[in-house]
């Protein structure tokens, strides 16, 4: 994947779960370093409810300026760097639709500190449902013709797509999240036509990328239709440990 996930609490300067000295804060905000297009740029991703991040900014803006300052290209440390600060201080950021720009705002955020918060107090639905869509714009800049898209709150396991006589890619991605590790977690796939299940094609080849406490698994395969009519992705869960917190399903030809 062209994009660099790092998640980190801007209101905290070490690492997770430990609490900072009182002075030193930051507006409560989660950062996923957007790499794609060769350019490195911040982009919320989270929010700690309550905090000056929360009430101002929303999952997705990208942090364009901190105090006047570009974050192009810059790396985490020095955007934390940039943002972090006494508690009850002042920031200036400027945030933006997309990392070239649009639709620019800029708000005076005041630092605090929220002791106790680790990374898996965010939600990271919104961020990995970003990630999945991003990763469909990339295809489609390739050339890659995407024929249809699912998103999912893992209540979901039946996706259907009006299908040609031809070979399809599917990709399935998941999030996963849990502390438990004994607790068996996999994901397999079936596609078929709706008229012949029997015949279906398994996928199989489920791997994992970490990110901070939660892990993105993406099942990649292919599926040939030798007529026409509806093709159904069948997603099927080896989860014990209710570990499943999102899916996004992509069909491409």
């Amino acid at each position: 994947m062209k994009r660099a996930i790092v998640f980190f609490l801007l209101c905290l300067c070490a690492a997770p779960g430990r609490v900072l000295a009182q002075n030193v804060g930051g507006i409560g905000a989660q950062l996923l370093m957007d790499t794609t297009g060769g350019h490195t740029m911040p982009m919320v991703s989270g929010l700690v409810a309550g905090s000056a991040a929360d009430q101002f900014l929303k999952a997705t803006d990208y942090i364009i300026k901190v105090d006047g300052k570009s974050c192009l290209d810059k790396t985490l440390v020095e955007v934390v760097g940039m943002i972090r600060g006494e508690v009850g201080t002042k920031v200036h950021v400027t945030v933006a639709d997309t990392k070239e720009g649009k639709n620019p705002r800029e708000y005076d955020l005041t630092r605090g500190a929220i002791p106790a918060i680790t990374t898996k107090s965010i939600d990271p639905v919104p961020a990995f449902t970003e990630q999945c869509e991003n990763d469909v714009r990339e295809m489609k800049k390739r050339g890659v013709s995407v024929v249809k898209t699912f998103p999912s709150d893992c209540g979901n396991y039946f996706f259907n797509f009006d299908a040609e006589a031809r070979t399809y890619t599917i990709r399935i991605m998941v999030l996963e999240g849990g502390d438990d590790a004994s607790k068996p977690f996999g994901v397999t796939a079936r596609v078929f036509d709706n008229t012949n299940e029997k015949g279906a094609t398994a996928i199989s080849r489920y791997r994992k990328e970490d990110a901070a406490g939660y892990t993105r698994g993406l099942l990649d395969g292919t599926a040939t239709f030798t007529k026409a009519g509806v093709g159904v992705v069948n997603v099927q869960l080896q989860d014990d440990g209710k570990k499943c917190k999102a899916m996004y399903v992509v069909i491409c030809k």
